[in-house]
Formats: C-alpha cells, structure tokens, sequence
C-alpha cells in the first residue's frame, strides 16, 4: 500500500460524509464566534441584525447556507433561498432547503422574541424552486421572551464518538415533547434500527458511486484555509472530523478532484459502515405531506428537538442518502408500515463530551439582498 492509499484508509476512515443532505459543517481556526460579529455595514439596526445572525446558525445541506432575507422596510422581510446554493443532484426539488429553511425561521423566531418582537409568516408560493418562499412582519410586544441562546449559538452536528447506551426514556420524552406526533425512535437493536442501518450502507455506497452526487459534494468541500476563509460555507476537514496527519495532509494535497477518485468513495463507505454501528439508534420526523408549509414546519420541529439535545449529552448525526436515492425512498415508508412521509432521518447516541461549533457562516451581506 503506498503513502496515498495509507492516508486514505488510515486517516480518511475518520471522514464522515455520512451526514446526508441536512448535515451543518462548522469550520475555522478559532471556535465559532459566541457573540453576535459586528453591525460594521449597518445594514439593518442593531436588533434585526442579531435576530439574523441567530437565524443563520440553522443547519443546511453540506452547509450551503442557502437563505436569503430581502428587506422590503426595516420590519417587513422575505425569506427565500438562492439557486446557486442549492443542492440539485441530491435535492432536486428542494426539500431539504426548504426543510433547512424552516430551521433557519424557527431560530429567527425565538431571536426575534429575544428582542420583543413577535414574528408573523406566510408562505408566499406553492413553488419549491421559487426563490422567494415567505413573508415575515415583526411586530414590537410589550416583553422580551426568555431562552438561553447559548442553545442555538453551541448547537451543532456530532459524527464519532457515539456511545451505544440506549436513550432514557425520560431524555428521549423531553427532547420531542413539543411535537410528539412528529416522531419515531427505533433502538439501534430494533428489526427497524437494523433496517436502517442497512438500508442507509446501501444508499450510501449508491450515492457514493453516482457521479453527478459526488461531484456537488466535491463543489462543496473546501479542503484549504483560503477556500474556508473565501467561501466562508460548505464542508471542511475539521467539520467532518479528519484528525492528526490525515487532516494535514488533506487541507494541503487535496481538491475537488480527490473526491472522484475510488479510493475516497470506498473510504467514505467504510466511515459509514463504521458509524451506524455506534449510537442508540435511529431517529425519523416525518410529516402528513411534502407541501411547502409542511416542509417548512417540519424543518422549525427538527430545530426545537436539536436545541434541546446538547443539555442532556446527546448527538445528533443527520444521514438522510435513503430519502435521496429513489430506489430506496419509495420503500423506506411502507417498509415501516408508516403512512406519512419521512423528512429526517437522524442517527443519535449520548457522548461523553460535546464539541463546541467551529463554524464558517457566511457574512450577512451575502444573506441580506
């Protein structure tokens, strides 16, 4: 085995692409800033410019950040994606932006309250790949809102270093008590969770070797500091959890070209393998349709559980290739005997420590237009 093949094998069997479409990539030389950066181009008051800069911490696709806000008046916005950071070759009809999108309006909703604001939303189309999707008015209310936004600020994806404990009931009853309805655990021990663990192997060994999937996923990967600091989104060493030499070596030889090459994807197939034997099991969100307004709600549910995990030491590690490879998202729900539809597909386990984000977002003039 040459120096290359080592590398791959021994150091990339820490890279975790499992993390499926709604996966966030935090990366930076330093921790992600815990305080709101500064208003330096004074593009809205200090206020609506907070309650942006907490909404953009949502989680997203490869972390394309897709979101836009079109300001029409300093209390009436639009919040829309934009194409060129969508995802078409797994997420051709944009539901996990607009899932994405709904967690970026749920944490804007709670910053809002923070700054007294009550939020008011509409959709504005029945178009997924519109690029103006809702109406949000603000409106000043007597009181503030009490939350921790450390909550949002530290919340983050989670891919190694899952123990196999079995959730608490009493945890596992808290974190999806708002939405009960919403959502399916299945034990990693489960006929389901074995299910799971299966089906999502194959839709990653699929995902793996279809050409048009992996090369969006090398557009997004940003294997150097100066793509990092350039792009200021997307997939990073640090983020997918590529240690020592390994990521050394990456952030220096690699490039979208690696990310073609056999050896990455059998190395990303083997990171797989290895994760969904770890963790307590499998957790499902799931909706009554695939509409505009569901998504959206759905997307707002799966952002209240994910602020609520970090307190009680438990890992969230989206890996949704089952619900974008067809062969296998046609079959997921009837295999389940369910009859919803499944949105979110969550691999979950406590942790012995939690990480904090290191994150690139994306500056608000790219976000505001």
């Amino acid at each position: 085995m040459n120096r290359r093949s080592f590398l791959i094998y021994g150091g990339l069997g820490l890279l975790v692409l499992g993390g499926g479409i709604i996966v966030e990539s935090l990366y930076q030389n330093n921790d992600r800033m815990e305080t709101v950066p500064e208003n330096k181009e004074g593009l809205l008051e200090d206020d609506f410019f907070y309650i942006i800069y907490l909404a953009s911490l949502a989680p997203s696709g490869h972390n394309t950040q897709p979101w836009t806000i079109r300001i029409i008046n300093q209390n009436h916005w639009i919040l829309g994606t934009e194409k060129s950071r969508w995802l078409p070759a797994v997420d051709p009809d944009n539901r996990e932006s607009l899932l994405s999108l709904g967690a970026f309006l749920e944490n804007l909703t709670i910053a809002a309250g923070l700054k007294g604001y009550d939020v008011e939303t509409a959709i504005r189309t029945n178009q997924p790949l519109d690029s103006e999707i809702i109406d949000i008015k603000l409106y000043r209310k007597h009181k503030t809102t009490n939350f921790n936004v450390e909550e949002i600020i530290l919340r983050r994806t989670i891919r190694n270093n899952f123990l196999k404990d079995p959730l608490y009931a009493e945890d596992l009853r808290d974190i999806i008590s708002d939405d009960r309805d919403s959502f399916i655990y299945y034990p990693q021990d489960s006929k389901e969770g074995k299910y799971l663990k299966t089906g999502t192997i194959l839709a990653n060994q699929i995902q793996a070797y279809r050409d048009p999937a992996q090369e969006e996923l090398a557009k997004w990967i940003r294997w150097s500091k100066t793509d990092i600091r350039r792009y200021m989104n997307g997939l990073t060493p640090e983020t997918m959890e590529i240690e020592g030499i390994a990521r050394w070596y990456v952030e220096r030889f690699y490039s979208d070209k690696s990310v073609m090459d056999n050896s990455f994807r059998e190395a990303t197939i083997q990171t797989v393998q290895r994760q969904v034997n770890a963790g307590s099991g499998w957790l499902l969100f799931t909706s009554k349709d695939s509409s505009i307004s569901e998504l959206i709600a759905t997307g707002r549910k799966l952002q209240r559980m994910w602020l609520k995990v970090r307190s009680k030491m438990i890992a969230i590690h989206p890996m949704t290739q089952m619900l974008e490879e067809t062969p296998l998202l046609t079959k997921i729900a009837p295999d389940l005997n369910m009859n919803k539809k499944v949105q979110f597909l969550l691999r979950v386990g406590y942790v012995r420590e939690y990480p904090k984000p290191i994150s690139p977002r994306m500056p608000l003039s790219k976000i505001i237009i």
